[in-house]
């Protein structure tokens, strides 16, 4: 999703899916408000990142380091087996006599087998280590607890910037995929952190159209009535909120709102 802007004076920020729109010519696929997706982010994110959590996640690495090296003796030995064939082939084939070329010309096809099956496990155990291994020293361990002690201070602070927090987030938040289809009322986003990790969320969603309310119809109605009485959004707002009406959340109504529900 890309960022827009929207409302009244066009300085509301959106997350627009737009590439249907963009490239077909066709609908806009969806668009979430930003504000409150932000906000649910932010949750998460400072809530994984609290000290305890970190401390477990911490103690579950060094246990994967452990698994890790248990699996590392393993490789150690099927590479010290497929060398050691390698090798033993390699004696064969320099034993054999010059004039039997039958003989050696097989042994030569043999050794080059067992050349080609050590190179393949040095590139399996290679592959194995970039993925697999999670090597964590005392001082790593340190400073990834106190980004749990640090941070809320440090987000929190009069002196971070919105692109400061960004900044942050992009040290431990890959992407973010949202969802408001799959979930009536709600909107749904996943979270894939830089660990390799995902977590699915949801969030309460601001009604800004008319489907997101269980009595959607009859709010379209009075603000349709209302304003095809020359009514202001900020009026028509006061009147639904002394009528009783609620948005999704259960707040009271702005003009804000209806001028996105009249929108929308």
């Amino acid at each position: 999703m890309g960022v827009g802007y929207s409302g009244p004076h066009g300085d509301y920020p959106v997350y627009r899916c737009a590439a249907d729109e963009r490239e077909y010519g066709g609908a806009r696929c969806q668009e979430v408000r930003g504000p409150g997706i932000d906000a649910a982010v932010e949750q998460v994110v400072l809530a994984a990142l609290e000290p305890d959590r970190i401390r477990l996640a911490v103690d579950a690495l060094e246990q994967l380091e452990l698994e890790a090296e248990a699996l590392d003796t393993q490789w150690q030995l099927r590479l010290e087996r497929v060398r050691f064939e390698a090798q033993r082939a390699q004696r064969q084939y320099h034993a054999v006599e010059p004039e039997n070329r039958l003989v050696a010309r097989h042994l030569e096809q043999l050794w080059e087998e067992k050349l080609r099956a050590v190179e393949a496990t040095e590139q399996q155990y290679t592959t194995w280590r970039h993925e697999h291994r999670a090597e964590i020293t005392t001082e790593d361990r340190q400073a990834i607890l106190a980004i749990g002690e640090n941070l809320p201070r440090v987000w929190h602070a009069p002196t971070t910037t919105m692109a400061d927090r960004k900044q942050l987030l992009r040290l431990v938040v890959k992407e973010i995929v949202a969802d408001q289809r799959r979930i009536p009322g709600k909107l749904w986003f996943q979270i894939n952190w830089q660990t390799g990790a995902s977590s699915g969320h949801e969030m309460v969603r601001y009604g800004v159209s008319y489907h997101h309310y269980l009595d959607g119809a009859r709010i379209e109605a009075r603000i349709r009535h209302l304003y095809a009485a020359r009514k202001t959004d900020k009026h028509i707002a006061a009147t639904l909120n002394a009528e009783g009406y609620r948005t999704t959340r259960g707040g009271r109504f702005r003009p804000q709102t209806i001028w996105h529900l009249r929108k929308g």
